[in-house]
């Protein structure tokens, strides 16, 4: 479907079709155009809302379980960066077949400081009957612009992290990569009262069975070196069981440093799991060359968590300043460092 490309004002594209019904055929993206910069520009959350589908997605490219799912979910989060002082001006806009290619320039950005000013970002909104469907953000145009013509995602990275070449296992304790039929076990989790306290998981109270799938998908993208928004966990298993009871999460913290992050559901928790699979996995890491230091972050009122990391080799080694951008707070955790076997 061929189309020429304008320029309609200061920084303004739009694209200008071969006929016109074939913006109606695919469901009109260019009458939502104007709708949807007045809202970005005013930061009009109602308006925004009433162009967005139900089950909108929101994240980064091709990542199988973007942060947000929903509706409310991308809401809430432009809500939070706007409470945390963000704003953003629309620079230019560009339809091409059913999607809309946004360029902001966003101030505020939470976690920016002063002297890192403005930056520039680019969305990508995906228009199926009349509603967003899918927005996909990138910080450079080129990628954005690729995305909305079609153009081939780039290859798979090689992987990260090469699976363990036998079962890592510490008594009851057992961790293996994560399947796709554990998505059933955590959308029974999802659906419990309190089953998912603790946030042990990357999941909302109720997320549905696709939800779970995406999450464990994600997981596994980690692994095999494909865009992932949480990226490489193990699942936590009991022994002879296999049936997932948590997950610990592999973090690349660059030159030879790896955090992990681990969450144990609330019917398995005070039966030491969570101490012997950030152990294994510690170990694993370094007994492969995968890490030269294995690392929890914590924070300073999370007792029990404190207590994990003692009980799993871990001693404490300062602190390491942390940002929530979702709501622009700034604390520090404490940062344990593993110590090898004892």
């Amino acid at each position: 479907m061929a189309g020429g490309l304008g320029e309609t004002g200061a920084g303004e594209i739009r694209s200008e079709w071969d006929t016109g019904d074939m913006t109606q055929a695919l469901g009109d993206p260019s009458s939502l155009l104007d709708q949807l910069r007045d809202a970005l520009s005013t930061a009009d959350f109602d308006a925004f809302g009433s162009l967005l589908a139900d089950d909108v997605r929101w994240g980064p490219p091709d990542v199988p379980a973007p942060p947000c799912r929903r509706r409310e979910h991308v809401l809430a989060w432009y809500r939070r960066a706007h409470d945390a002082g963000a704003s953003a001006e629309v620079t230019e806009t560009l339809v091409v077949d059913d999607q809309i290619v946004v360029g902001l320039r966003v101030r505020g950005l939470p976690g920016a400081t002063p002297s890192e000013g403005e930056v520039e970002r680019w969305q990508v909104f995906t228009v199926r009957d009349g509603q967003i469907a899918d927005i996909v953000g990138f910080p450079d145009r080129r990628e954005a612009l690729d995305r909305a013509r079609g153009a081939p995602s780039a290859e798979p990275e090689a992987p990260r992290w090469a699976s363990p070449h036998s079962t890592l296992v510490d008594g009851e304790t057992e961790l293996r990569l994560p399947e796709p039929s554990d998505a059933v076990v955590l959308h029974e989790y999802a659906m419990q009262a309190g089953g998912l306290e603790g946030v042990w998981l990357p999941l909302a109270e109720g997320a549905d069975l696709d939800e779970c799938a995406d999450t464990v998908a994600d997981w596994l993208a980690g692994w095999q070196g494909r865009p992932s928004f949480q990226g490489a966990a193990f699942a936590i298993v009991v022994a002879e069981s296999d049936r997932i009871i948590g997950q610990v999460g592999l973090g690349d913290r660059e030159d030879g440093v790896v955090e992990l992050v681990y969450g144990v559901a609330p019917d398995q928790r005070g039966r030491g799991h969570a101490s012997r699979a950030t152990r294994l996995v510690a170990r694993w890491l370094v007994d492969e060359g995968l890490a030269r230091e294995v690392e929890l972050r914590i924070d300073a009122d999370a007792i029990a968590s404190q207590h994990v990391a003692r009980n799993a080799g871990f001693a404490q080694v300062g602190t390491v300043p942390q940002f929530v951008p979702g709501t622009g707070e700034s604390f520090e955790d404490l940062r344990y460092v593993w110590q090898g076997e004892q």
